[in-house]
């Protein structure tokens, strides 16, 4: 699928009649690459948009290219990288569409340094950039970002009920991995509320979703999931499986922040497994 949509972008890129569209195909090329985890050759294509939209004076155009790039250091877990570029992005975002997916952005990055007053702030006002911009997609994604929020703060029934209405907007969009990923954190949500076999339910969903798409990432963090899942039961022995799958994944792409978190856990596991073995 994901090969199949970068030779139509090529393709489109190469019947470019003009600077806009060859950047919008080089938009469209980053973002493949990064969901195939393909960082060099992502940030290649945006530096490259981002070049010929300073050469044609196209702000707009050159904040989106920025966006594709925070999004690739987000995943990786280079949020202050990422936070320094999109403060320069929306300086330079005039549309109402890449100011929110700008205010996003910076909305993922409070949220992951626990600075969530801000992470409210930012995730509002890009709610009003979408609206303003009659941007549905992006409303999904803000109130998918803004369960997760939600949930990493311990506001369980926040984070459930924002992420039901992520679920019932990206299902009549037919936004599959918007919906797919606000699955993955609904899933979670239901771990922490002790309803397991629920939980498995999405995640199995979302994984094999996620699998289809080779999207790595998101294949680790289901995985990280499934583990607590697993820990939970206990059957710590799938748990560490479930750990050390997603550690290996999270290697793959880069993710030090994940490979630390999944490296902890595997450790604590270890520890525990051998205090069970010694009470037998």
């Amino acid at each position: 699928m994901l090969d199949r949509a970068l030779d139509a972008y090529r393709d489109a890129l190469a019947s470019s009649a003009t600077l806009p569209e060859q950047i919008e195909s080089r938009l469209r090329i980053a973002r493949v690459h990064r969901t195939k985890a393909a960082w060099a050759e992502s940030r290649a294509e945006s530096a490259e948009a981002i070049r010929l939209a300073d050469e044609i004076g196209a702000d707009d155009l050159a904040a989106e290219a920025m966006n594709v790039e925070i999004g690739a250091l987000q995943i990786r877990g280079s949020f202050e990288q990422a936070d320094a570029m999109a403060h320069t992005a929306l300086a330079r975002a005039q549309s109402p569409r890449v100011r929110g997916i700008t205010l996003q952005n910076l909305g993922r990055g409070a949220a992951e340094r626990g600075d969530f007053s801000d992470a409210d702030r930012y995730f509002a006002e890009s709610i009003v950039a979408f609206r303003a911009a009659d941007y549905t997609i992006g409303l999904a994604v803000a109130l998918a970002n803004a369960a997760k929020a939600a949930l990493d703060r311990g506001e369980i029934s926040r984070a459930i009920e924002i992420g039901a209405e992520a679920v019932t907007l990206a299902r009549r969009l037919n936004a599959v991995d918007i919906l797919l990923s606000t699955m993955q954190n609904q899933a979670a949500t239901l771990v922490a509320i002790g309803k397991l076999d629920s939980a498995e339910a999405l995640l199995t969903e979302a994984l094999g979703h996620f699998t289809s798409a080779r999207n790595v990432v998101r294949q680790a963090e289901c995985l990280e999931i499934m583990g607590t899942i697993n820990e939970r039961r206990p059957d710590l022995e799938t748990a560490t499986h479930c750990y050390s799958r997603a550690r290996d994944l999270a290697v793959v792409v880069g993710n030090t922040k994940l490979v630390e978190q999944l490296t902890a856990r595997l450790e604590a596991l270890a520890v525990t497994q051998e205090s069970d073995r010694e009470i037998a």
